[in-house]
């Protein structure tokens, strides 16, 4: 019997990777953490969440890869003044899909 593998961005690999959050203040509404993770390929699928308490009114807005090795993790400040992310643990979920860049006529 056959297989086909449907080429729709399915996933072939799938890590989770602790890195270090350097302390961060965000004096507009958000700031771009550039973090080093090897291994990483700008068509990666990346989620991230802090190991511990957020600064109050600080979120994560976003992480993607933009080159190989490096993750930017775009912090939130939603406090109205500026705000200082301490220094933490990021865990960073990384997927890698089969046919990266997923086919734009994915459904």
């Amino acid at each position: 019997m056959s297989k086909t593998t449907i080429s729709r961005g399915n996933v072939i690999a799938q890590t989770i990777v602790q890195v270090s959050l350097p302390s961060t203040t965000i004096s507009g509404t958000t700031s771009d953490v550039t973090l080093t993770v090897a291994g990483v390929q700008p068509n990666d699928f990346v989620q991230a969440q802090f190991d511990g308490a957020l600064v109050t009114g600080i979120s994560i807005g976003n992480a993607y890869t933009n080159t190989a090795n490096q993750v930017v993790v775009r912090l939130v400040n939603s406090t109205g003044s500026s705000a200082t992310q301490t220094a933490g643990t990021l865990l960073l979920k990384v997927s890698t899909c089969e046919d990266s860049p997923i086919p734009s006529n994915v459904v």
